[in-house]
C-alpha cells in the first residue's frame, strides 16, 4: 500500500481508473490517498528532471549498535522494491549501516545496481552536490535516518521544505523533482504498513 499526501497531486498525475480505486484516510488531521498499485510514483517522475527519492530506513531490531531490520522492516524493504518496480532507478545511496543497506538491498538486487555508501559525517550540501553532479537527469534513491532525511530534504529544496520524522515513523517517502531552471518540488508519500 502507498499513501500519497495531497489529493490534488493524485488526481492530476494519475490515470482516472487508478483514482477510482483510491480510498482516503486521515492521519493526524492530514488527508492521504491510499493507492494499491504501482502507477502513482511513475506519474510523479518526469523524464526531463533529476528525481531524488528520499526515505528513512525500515523498522530495525531493538538491540545492538548496528541493528538489522526486524520482520516488519524486511517486509517494508520488499514493499519499497515493489512500489519502485516500474521506475528506472539509476543509483542508490545508503549510509554504512545494516538497517539502511538492508532497506534498499531488495531494490538494488531487482535493478541490478550497486549500493553506494555515504558518510553521515559529510556535510549534506556536499553530499547532495556530489550525487547530483554524477546523476543529472536520472532517478536516485537515498536512504538515511530520522535525523538525516530532514537535513537532506532541506538541502535539496534550498531550505524551502522542512519535516520532522519521529523515531517511530518508517513509512515516509519523498519524491524530489529538480528541474534545471525551476524551483524543486517535493511530494511527501507514505508507503507500506502505517506507522505512528
Amino acid at each position: 500500500m502507498l499513501l500519497l499526501a495531497g489529493l490534488s497531486i493524485f488526481f492530476c498525475s494519475c490515470k482516472k481508473e487508478t483514482a477510482a480505486k483510491a480510498e482516503t484516510v486521515t492521519i493526524r488531521d492530514t488527508v492521504y490517498v491510499a493507492v494499491h498499485d504501482t502507477t502513482t510514483i511513475p506519474a510523479l517522475i518526469s523524464d526531463t528532471t533529476t528525481t531524488v527519492i528520499v526515505l528513512r530506513h525500515a523498522e530495525k531490531e531493538s538491540t545492538g549498535t548496528d541493528p538489522n531490520l526486524d520482520t516488519d522492516g524486511i517486509l517494508r524493504a520488499e514493499e519499497l522494491s515493489h512500489i519502485l518496480g516500474n521506475i528506472a532507478v539509476n543509483a542508490i545511496y545508503s549510509t554504512p549501516f545494516n538497517r539502511t543497506r538492508q532497506t534498499v538491498q531488495p531494490l538494488a538486487s531487482a535493478k541490478g545496481i550497486p549500493i553506494s555508501e555515504y558518510a553521515t559525517s559529510k556535510p549534506y550540501n556536499q553530499l547532495v552536490t556530489e550525487i547530483l553532479t554524477t546523476n543529472r537527469g536520472k532517478v536516485v534513491v537515498i536512504v538515511g535516518h530520522s535525523n538525516t532525511v530532514p537535513e537532506i530534504l532541506k538541502v535539496l529544496s534550498n531550505n524551502a521544505f522542512s519535516v520532522n520524522i519521529s523515531e517511530s515513523q518508517y513509512d515516509n517517502l519523498f519524491i524530489v523533482n529538480l528541474p534545471d531552471s525551476l524551483k524543486p518540488t517535493i511530494t511527501p508519500l507514505k508507503y507500506g504498513k502505517r506507522t505512528p
